[in-house]
């Protein structure tokens, strides 16, 4: 996610946490990148998202659909956009 600089990475992912729970149970932020490619003033976040369920087996579809809403809440309230 390409986020402005001052946003801290903490609340990203607090918002990513709270937006796919229960299915997602853990986010690990793995790489943050500054640089001309992103933008003056913006930095990329990158996170490893696990989804699961106790009592069946994800689908693509739904863990799609909770990505999809993860970086629709992202886009609302923090201004992110999807890196490609």
């Amino acid at each position: 996610m390409v986020v402005d600089e001052s946003i801290p990475a903490d609340r990203v992912e607090d918002l990513i946490a709270q937006t796919g729970r229960p299915l997602l149970v853990k986010v690990r932020l793995f790489d943050v990148f500054q640089g001309e490619q992103i933008g003056a003033g913006k930095k990329s976040l990158a996170y490893s998202l696990t989804f699961q369920a106790d009592d069946r087996t994800l689908t693509d579809e739904v863990v799609a659909k909770q990505q999809s809403k993860i970086v629709q809440r992202l886009e609302r309230e923090l201004g992110a956009k999807l890196r490609s």
